[in-house]
């Protein structure tokens, strides 16, 4: 991963390279800078994949540069460095897409950390283009396969062209263009008269009631099965002359009742604003599904328009949900460790965003992400490493979308205090490092009892996530593994020190599966646990 460095004070721009370097991470620094001017002609001539950038700097400032070479570089990553006095400054970085800052004098654990997260995202994202690039590679499977591979992609990619003649010739016939996300409840067969070898008979029923309805209304368009998210079809259409919006609506509303009635599938619909150029499709599409999560809070089966009145202003725009009043408020809880009336607290607001029936999933989001910034900025202040407790920002976007009820949000974010409320009272003196290590202890004391990631999580007040990662660069190997070879190291004693059938010896490790704990022996120690002893026995 190729770095530039940009701050004004030589000084603090070679401590940060130093410390960068001392790292001995996969990471190379191609280039330093003293402000955003330099940082841009930089970032050119480099195209680096990360920049550690100061917020306030002479000529262009830290803020100033991040909003103008994202538009140089839309998927460079940045790490902000501010002080205590400047976190108004973060929190509005945040805002223009930047999750990762370090605060001075940067730490080289905590540098150390985030260089690492950004690695294994990076290491992400790179899988996940790799898993895009395999779905253009599968197009000799069916010449329909390839195509709704292609549409799937002309979605969710900026700038990215595909030849489909039914796009062209909709282009061609219509002045006005929209994309409608059909969110289907997630099902399994057999379903109804569906028998469990016909689930392909149940989509081409559904995909039939779409195309059918609005065949019938005389409003054409593509039907699209996403290539990535199984319960998702979008329907790309195009109004000609003398066609409105209204005959969209009264045609959703037809196939809504029919997916229900004769299929008895729950269905949630999102329609996206017309645009008059098709090009502008992936703006549509993201306003429809962003729209259809509204099912969280006003329920599925309905029918989300998005439109003009209903926007809000842009992320960093915005004002926070945290004010003043708010801020002095929880602060005072969080010292006083009273978790009870945060999560009252947390459950009003929500609630009330909730119950308003004007409100949209946004405001949910924007909330949770304001209290996150709230509470990280709380650790950093007061505890070795926020992100123990409540994980990093992309965990909780991440959460948040795969959340699939309000109140499950609302659980999260309360598990996000009682957590944050538990390191600080309990271990606000250990260190990472030692809270691994008390983890490590834990389980090779406990290895017996019923133990998952979820549970030592909850004990020791820390994310799992971030929790996961850390542990697997400390001990390497994930913490599943290293809990199954304590396991394993006890099981093999007692298979040679006592008489205990394998089911007992199963039991006495902590597995309630004897079929399990024979598979994970032998995975070990490539035999059976059986021929293990008798093995050694005749040694």
């Amino acid at each position: 991963m190729n770095i530039i460095v940009l701050d004004d004070e030589p000084i603090i721009r070679q401590g940060i390279i130093h410390k960068i370097r001392q790292t001995r991470l996969p990471v190379t620094v191609v280039a330093e800078g003293g402000d955003g001017f330099k940082g841009l002609e930089l970032m050119k001539q480099w195209l680096p994949d990360l920049i550690i950038t100061d917020i306030q700097m002479p000529g262009m400032d830290g803020l100033t540069f991040i909003r103008q070479a994202t538009e140089v570089d839309p998927k460079a990553k940045f790490i902000i460095i501010t002080g205590f006095d400047q976190f108004d400054y973060a929190q509005q970085a945040i805002r223009y897409g930047v999750s990762n800052y370090l605060v001075k004098p940067v730490e080289d654990d905590e540098l150390y950390t985030t260089l690492s997260t950004l690695l294994d995202r990076k290491e992400a994202e790179k899988q996940t283009d790799q898993m895009i690039k395999e779905l253009k590679s599968v197009a000799e499977t069916s010449q329909e396969a390839a195509k709704q591979q292609a549409l799937t992609q002309f979605l969710q990619e900026a700038d990215f062209s595909v030849a489909v003649e039914e796009l062209d010739n909709l282009a061609a016939h219509a002045n006005s263009f929209t994309a409608v996300v059909i969110q289907l409840e997630p099902f399994k067969v057999p379903h109804q008269s569906f028998g469990i070898e016909e689930e392909e008979l149940l989509w081409f029923a559904i995909k039939n009631i779409v195309t059918e309805r609005f065949l019938a209304s005389r409003i054409h368009g593509i039907l699209v099965h996403h290539s990535l998210r199984r319960y998702e079809l979008v329907y790309v259409l195009g109004l000609g002359q003398g066609q409105d919006a209204a005959a969209v609506a009264s045609t959703l509303e037809s196939i809504s009742f029919g997916i229900r009635k004769y299929l008895k599938l729950s269905v949630t619909i999102g329609v996206g604003l017309y645009q008059v150029q098709i090009a502008k499709l992936q703006e549509s599409y993201r306003e429809a599904k962003q729209i259809a999560r509204n099912a969280i809070l006003h329920g599925s089966n309905r029918i989300y328009q998005s439109n003009q009145a209903m926007h809000y202003p842009q992320e960093a725009q915005r004002k926070s949900f945290i004010g003043n009043e708010d801020g002095k408020l929880l602060g005072d809880w969080i010292h006083k460790l009273e978790t009870d009336k945060i999560h009252r607290w947390i459950e009003r607001r929500l609630g009330a965003i909730v119950q308003d029936p004007g409100s949209t999933y946004l405001l949910v989001e924007w909330f949770c992400v304001d209290l996150y910034l709230y509470l990280n900025k709380y650790l950093l202040a007061n505890a070795t490493d926020s992100k123990w407790a409540i994980g990093e920002l992309a965990d909780l976007q991440r959460e948040l979308q795969q959340s699939m009820a309000w109140d499950d949000i609302v659980e999260r974010m309360k598990h996000l205090v009682t957590n944050m409320i538990g390191l600080l009272s309990k271990h606000s003196s250990l260190e990472g490092k030692e809270i691994m290590e008390a983890v490590r202890l834990y389980l090779e004391r406990h290895y017996a009892e019923p133990i998952h990631l979820q549970q030592i999580a909850e004990r020791f007040f820390i994310h799992p996530n971030y929790f996961s990662k850390r542990f697997k660069e400390k001990y390497g190997e994930s913490f599943v593994d290293y809990l199954n070879g304590v396991r394993m190291k006890e099981a093999a004693a007692l298979l040679l020190e006592t008489d205990l059938k394998v089911r007992e010896v199963s039991e006495r490790v902590g597995f309630e599966d004897a079929a399990y704990f024979g598979s994970v022996f032998r995975k070990r120690y490539g035999e059976t646990p059986k021929q293990y002893r008798d093995r050694h026995l005749v040694e």
